[in-house]
């Protein structure tokens, strides 16, 4: 499994709704988390929360679809609806600051949280534990979603059957998914 952000096409899933805003690097996270493993660079593509880790879990949640290096402003759509490839680690829950348990499977429709644990590795800033390694609630940013063609005799490619639930290397220890995300982030705590 490689670790660092999608870059090209390959994170794109649904063609919209859009609704891009700007932020400075420095007001998303987890960028630049765990010694600089997520360094975010011009044309990679990730869900990153908006706004202080302070403020968490009400924070805004979007996937960056820009990055200019000169301004260090960063263009994310927040759009509720919109689906993307990310990398989901299979931990739900930390204990005394490492992973404590796991799932052995994905299923779709289920939530992920934007997760700044250390643990992870770079290029995953999304987990199934509502809360970090620090025991600190995370945003939520959405729910998996099947991609078109995973959809069961959805016609797309065929008579296709449900892939899921997507099974993990094991369900012991951490690990990851590239899987389709749907945005709908909650300010609710």
């Amino acid at each position: 499994m490689t670790t660092v952000f999608l870059s090209g096409p390959d994170y794109e899933v649904s063609s919209g709704p859009l609704i891009i805003r700007r932020a400075h690097i420095d007001d998303v996270w987890p960028e630049g988390a765990g010694a600089s493993k997520d360094d975010l660079e011009p044309g990679m593509h990730v869900f990153f929360a908006i706004g202080p880790k302070g403020q968490r879990p009400q924070n805004v949640v979007g996937m960056v679809i820009s990055y200019d290096t000169l301004t260090d402003l960063i263009e994310l759509n927040i759009a509720p609806g919109a689906i993307y490839n990310a990398y989901v680690a299979n931990v739900l829950t930390y204990n005394a600051g490492s992973p404590n348990t796991y799932e052995a499977t994905l299923d779709k429709h289920v939530p992920v949280w934007v997760d700044d644990s250390t643990d992870l590795a770079a290029g995953v800033t999304l987990s199934r534990s509502p809360a970090n390694e620090a025991a600190a609630a995370n945003p939520l940013c959405g729910f998996t979603w099947p991609d078109q063609d995973e959809w069961t005799d959805s016609g797309v490619g065929g008579g296709n059957t449900d892939p899921y639930p997507k099974a993990y290397t094991d369900g012991t220890s951490l690990h990851y998914l590239l899987t389709p995300v749907m945005l709908w982030p909650s300010s609710e705590d």
